[in-house]
């Protein structure tokens, strides 16, 4: 039998698909598998520590068989996802696309991009990599706290429906036939700025819009009331990023790093969600000044294998 980890309760909720009309804000708690209609990590429970290894190709039945086998060894969860060099022109994910460059990046070449990714998370301990006969080009791990690697609280904003995410994850249309019902990882290797901490706290809050204490906005007095935008400075982060001033919904699930943050955000497709919203960002937001970027990659992640099968045999 698999070992399951400890507090977490893998199967015992309704699956996520039977939960009424969508409106629920519980993660999908059915029993990891690579073999499930979608690939574990991405809507499942968001769990406390996490390794993103970016590895040269390798074999995909041998990396989902050895992906399948940690899950039900030692739990957690394994999101496996291919990148733009991973396929040639005929068969590349429509949405697929080397990220552009963006104002403000710090780049490392040895840092960005891959043909292969493997996303580990486990709430027990930090995970170890899979046995791959594979070069790993690059490797991060993160953890998730209580307040991020900014000092504020996170993801209160962030997307928890199932019909938003079948709005704004979930890859539906115009795209390969393969790619229905899969999405794409996009990871942003972030270091915050000494600039940053060197910032009295006030001002740290006018420039992320939150109190830092209750993590409230500044609009508000509670943790989870929903900001009104217009009563925060104009180049606040949580009202630049917004959805309702970006046109753009993404799902993040982040970790802290030593250096500052690994971003790792899921969506429907890169290029008209992500590549915008970055581009208001370096543009009008108060915190990017205090950031960068010295790594950059994006992953298709297709869905769940089908019996007997492995992950992406269908676009190959």
């Amino acid at each position: 039998m698999p070992r399951r980890e400890p507090g977490r309760k893998w199967g015992k909720g309704v699956p996520i698909a039977q939960r009424g009309p969508g409106w629920t804000y519980r993660p999908d708690d059915t029993t990891p598998s690579v073999h499930n209609p979608r690939q574990p990590g991405i809507v499942t429970p968001h769990l406390r520590h996490a390794l993103l290894t970016a590895y040269e190709m390798a074999d995909l039945r041998e990396v989902t068989e050895r992906a399948e086998a940690r899950m039900r060894e030692a739990g957690g969860t394994v999101t496996i996802g291919l990148g733009p060099g991973a396929f040639d022109d005929a068969h590349r994910p429509t949405a697929l696309r080397p990220l552009p460059a963006f104002a403000g990046d710090d780049l490392d070449p040895a840092r960005c991009g891959g043909d292969l990714a493997v996303l580990i998370c486990a709430d027990d301990g930090p995970p170890e990599p899979l046995a791959l006969q594979a070069h790993a080009r690059w490797s991060r791990r993160g953890i998730r706290g209580d307040r991020g690697a900014l000092g504020f609280r996170e993801g209160t904003l962030n997307l928890k429906r199932p019909r938003d995410f079948d709005r704004h994850v979930w890859v539906r249309r115009d795209d390969r036939s393969g790619m229905i019902g899969g999405t794409y990882l996009v990871v942003r290797d972030i270091a915050v700025n000494p600039s940053w901490a060197e910032l009295p706290e006030r001002e740290q809050e006018r420039v992320i819009g939150r109190d830092k204490r209750t993590g409230a906005p500044l609009s508000g007095t509670r943790l989870y009331d929903p900001p009104i935008l217009e009563r925060l400075p104009p180049d606040a982060h949580i009202r630049v990023a917004a959805p309702r001033t970006s046109s753009v919904a993404i799902l993040r699930r982040g970790y802290d790093t030593d250096e500052g943050l690994l971003f790792l955000a899921f969506m429907a497709d890169p290029r008209r969600q992500f590549v915008p919203l970055q581009r208001r960002l370096a543009k009008h937001d108060a915190l990017h000044r205090h950031t960068r970027a010295t790594g950059s990659a994006v992953f298709a992640i297709p869905p769940g294998a089908a019996p007997n099968s492995f992950i992406a045999q269908s676009l190959l």
